[in-house]
């Protein structure tokens, strides 16, 4: 097999280090939003995260859906709860089963 090699530079991100890796090769390899990044003896390898679950956060979806909750609440206070209200009988709900 013939690896492609690009040399890019560098950049800095606060009191890191970044680099652009070319799109078109994370689409190939199945690459979204996040990578392991990998040290060996030979240099860094940039792979596919192993086992991630995916969390409902990485969704694009779920910022603007945070960001909807905070503006109603905001705009409408009136309408929030009281937790201790919300959660009351909890308790007996989940009375022998182990959370995490």
């Amino acid at each position: 097999m013939a690896y492609e090699r690009k040399t890019v530079p560098l950049r800095r991100t606060g009191g890191s280090r970044s680099v652009v890796v070319p799109k078109s090769w994370l689409d190939e390899l199945g690459i979204e939003a996040r990578v392991d990044l990998v040290r060996t003896d030979a240099g860094i390898m940039i792979e596919r995260p192993h086992g991630e679950t995916p969390s409902i956060e990485d969704e694009p979806e779920f910022a603007h859906f945070l960001h909807f909750l905070a503006k109603d609440a905001l705009a409408h206070p009136e309408q929030l709860g009281d937790v201790g209200v919300l959660t009351e009988g909890d308790d007996e709900l989940f009375r022998g089963v182990e959370t995490d």
